[in-house]
């Protein structure tokens, strides 16, 4: 156990997450140093909702709390509609994270903090096939692990090359397997146990919840907006011990979502 807590980590998250994530792994370890083999570990994949920057950006941020420094967190996914520069950003906890600039890592910065960016010197016009995350990600990703620094893998830039990407408190930023709707936004203070809540979804559907601590306390199907497992309590939404609380008002990734006590 000692052995496998002090190899480093690399976590891939990507909505590609059939063969092609095992292209993009297998690519790493064929670009990694045989000496090097025994000291790293690549994580079980991090599936990320079709083409959403607000998953992704969620994703990168929840996990961000959990890895050690030094973990690499690759990103493989783009939901706009041109090429966004491919960029290496080291943050301040020494997270190093390997992407393209279409903002999905802004949350993470935004909390933790920005030590350098570099757009990455292998660019689409250097390697111009298909599937980046491939041919120039992953590789990326292993010359980091095979010790190059990275003044040597891009252009050191100034954080203005972010893209302008914020996701507003309201947006909900994951929905689960059992359909619980995760929700950006602010700890739920202030809330007595058992208030009657008015919910509106995108300004157009209204349900009544009520609030609660404990979730699966109530009774099966009651609507319940509860503080949440992840980062600062972020507030979620769901019926109890039904798996389609989500789907049940055709809530996704993106969806805006406010409340009111009654």
């Amino acid at each position: 156990m000692d052995h496998y807590l002090k190899k480093r980590k690399v976590v891939i998250f990507t909505d590609c997450y059939d063969l092609a994530f095992n292209e993009i792994a297998q690519v790493i370890w064929n670009h990694v140093s045989p000496s090097l083999i025994n000291s790293i570990h690549i994580d079980p994949v991090v599936a990320i909702k079709k083409f959403s920057t607000v998953n992704a950006a969620f994703a990168v941020r929840l996990f961000a709390e959990l890895y050690p420094s030094s973990t690499i967190f690759l990103v493989v996914m783009n939901s706009m509609d041109n090429s966004p520069s491919r960029i290496i950003v080291e943050t301040n906890n020494n997270l190093i994270l390997v992407g393209n600039n279409s903002g999905y890592f802004n949350w993470l910065i935004e909390d933790i903090g920005l030590k350098s960016v570099y757009e990455n010197s292998m660019q689409r016009e250097t390697n111009p096939r298909s599937f980046g995350g491939k041919y120039v990600q992953a590789p990326t990703v292993a010359s980091i692990l095979n010790g190059k620094t990275l003044d040597t893998l891009g252009n050191k830039r100034s954080k203005e090359i972010l893209a302008d990407f914020k996701i507003p408190n309201g947006t909900v930023v994951h929905c689960d397997n059992f359909g619980l709707i995760k929700i950006k936004g602010e700890p739920l203070n202030n809330i007595d146990e058992g208030q009657r809540m008015r919910i509106l979804i995108n300004n157009k559907i209204e349900i009544e919840a009520i609030f609660s601590h404990q979730l699966k306390t109530h009774l099966d199907g009651t609507w319940v907006l509860f503080p949440g497992s992840s980062l600062y309590g972020l507030p979620e939404l769901g019926k109890v011990r039904c798996p389609d609380s989500a789907e049940s008002l055709n809530v996704k990734e993106g969806d805006f979502i406010v409340w009111e006590k009654v």
